[in-house]
């Protein structure tokens, strides 16, 4: 399954659809402030054109960073293409977005236990309730 999303040449973010790359750069700044102890409140403002949509992503890192198996692997934000973690994100919010469960679920229930995915699952829906 995860296999899938890497097979062919990764886009770079400039190829990828806006509201992906615009995750993408938000989670960066995200891990980025949130490290130096700042508030990354207005640079994901930058990225995401909404307060609501800023608050929502907050939560749904501040929860992915602490249930992924592993240190969340970011690039660096000048780089052009998207690490597997930010990649597996974007992916999951597209499914969350689409409503689309299995999808979902097919995505991560190899990384994820079942509650981390329900929480997951609601937290992306959350956000991608209102698209760009």
């Amino acid at each position: 399954m995860l296999i899938d999303l890497f097979v062919q040449r990764p886009l770079t973010l400039l190829e990828m659809p806006a509201s992906d790359a615009r995750y993408i750069l938000a989670a960066r700044s995200w891990c980025l402030l949130r490290k130096s102890a700042m508030d990354p409140h207005g640079r994901l403002l930058t990225y995401l054109r909404s307060e609501q949509r800023a608050v929502r992503f907050s939560l749904f890192m501040e929860t992915m960073t602490q249930i992924w198996p592993e240190p969340f692997g970011l690039h660096r934000p000048c780089c052009a293409t998207p690490s597997v973690d930010e990649m597996v994100m974007v992916q999951a919010l597209r499914w969350a977005s689409l409503r689309n469960r299995p999808q979902f679920e097919r995505l991560l229930h190899e990384m994820l236990g079942d509650d981390a995915r329900d929480l997951l699952f609601t937290q992306a829906l959350a956000l991608t309730d209102q698209q760009y």
